[in-house]
């Protein structure tokens, strides 16, 4: 089985979750597709209802017959598993090639790699003033569009320019 993250905390009002991840989530599970969430120690399937990603160490998923907020509480803190294959804990390579555009500057890039420090992911992004680093933290995520593998981010003023 494959470690998708851990359940953080509950979302809205309809039993969601947020499952987070330090190194990336890299695929969302379909609707009626069970994911594995780990209670004492066994493996206990969940269906689920509705799933995204609104960042890329962030998922945000719902459970058939589940919801209310009160039904999934008791989960916070369980790891979500996937019957996928594992994968390494620094394979990031699912970020490579997506676009990450910032909505301030107009920096526009593409991904050619991610770089996992200790509590912060960056994205060497390759632009046409060269590559620069981007900290890949869910406050500066706008939007994920993983099927045009678009990342839309508000970056800080003069963020681009550490670089030089």
């Amino acid at each position: 089985m494959k470690t998708i993250g851990r359940i953080t905390k509950t979302y809205g009002y309809e039993g969601a979750v947020v499952v987070r991840s330090e190194s990336g989530i890299t695929g969302e599970p379909q609707q009626g597709e069970p994911v594995f969430v780990i209670i004492d120690g066994i493996p206990v399937p969940f269906f689920t209802r509705e799933a995204f990603s609104p960042s890329p160490d962030t998922l945000v998923i719902s459970f058939d017959d589940y919801l209310t907020t009160e039904s999934v509480a008791a989960l916070k803190g369980c790891e979500v598993r996937t019957s996928g294959e594992p994968v390494a804990d620094d394979d990031l390579s699912g970020l490579t090639g997506y676009t990450v555009t910032d909505s301030n500057s107009g920096i526009r890039g593409v991904i050619t790699s991610v770089i996992k420090n200790p509590g912060q992911l960056l994205a060497v992004v390759s632009t046409a003033g060269g590559e620069i680093f981007i900290p890949l933290h869910p406050d500066l995520i706008l939007s994920v569009d993983t099927e045009g593998m678009t990342i839309e981010m508000s970056l800080p003023e003069g963020l681009a320019g550490l670089n030089d």
